[in-house]
């Protein structure tokens, strides 16, 4: 199996991916770009302990996690919005990746609407769940971040998956795919999601992650 990312990173510097890559770019940040000051917020406590030093200690440490939970909160709804504003353009880049390196796999069938939209509202139900379940570690240094990640994470690999593999595989395919290759497909995903931790990556390399993704389909449909 050759390396997915490296066959990827090879067709997005290419001009057909790279004027894909704009259009997401742009409508994902002037949705979000307002939202950059969120990390900016600070709140005034008063009197808690009566100790001036150490209310002003307090006071600082939560608006700290504050700071920090804002600015994670914008990006990773940032990088959601991208990823499902890119999915209005998934088939033209999985067509586009079919045509230069996977002629010779037959790309059949696909999810119909009706299949996507139910695996899609499962999978949110399941994302509300576990983001509902992660704010139990709100408070907990080291820890709400690690549990902030998990839902989106989830929500992430879900989307690529779906949009992705939906343009490749039949809803049976698709399942048995996702179950047989399970390491290797969230391994995949988490790579490409730990990306965008990195400022802007999220909203820019849409295209590339889906090259990825398309990539990694085929040669599992090609086993």
């Amino acid at each position: 199996m050759h390396n997915p990312f490296l066959l990827a990173l090879k067709d997005f510097f290419t001009g057909k991916f790279l004027a894909l890559t704009l259009l997401p770019f742009f409508i994902t940040f002037l949705l979000f770009g307002a939202l950059w000051d969120l990390s900016d917020i600070q709140i005034a406590l008063g009197s808690l302990t009566g100790i001036e030093w150490l209310d002003q200690a307090i006071s600082w440490l939560v608006n700290f996690f504050i700071d920090i939970l804002g600015w994670v909160l914008v990006a990773a709804l940032s990088t959601i919005t991208a990823t499902m504003i890119i999915g209005f353009f998934t088939p033209i880049i999985v067509k586009e990746i079919h045509k230069r390196h996977y002629a010779h796999i037959p790309l059949e069938g696909g999810l119909s609407i009706l299949d996507y939209l139910l695996l899609l509202v499962r999978s949110i139900v399941k994302f509300l769940g576990v983001l509902v379940l992660s704010l139990i570690f709100y408070f907990i240094p080291i820890l709400n971040y690690i549990a902030f990640h998990i839902p989106f994470y989830y929500l992430f690999h879900t989307l690529m998956a779906l949009d992705v593999g939906g343009e490749i595989y039949t809803k049976r395919e698709l399942e048995q795919i996702l179950a047989q290759h399970r390491t290797k497909i969230y391994t995949t995903t988490l790579i490409l999601y730990l990306i965008t931790l990195i400022p802007f990556t999220g909203m820019l390399l849409q295209v590339y992650f889906v090259a990825v993704m398309a990539h990694l389909f085929f040669q599992l449909k090609a086993q």
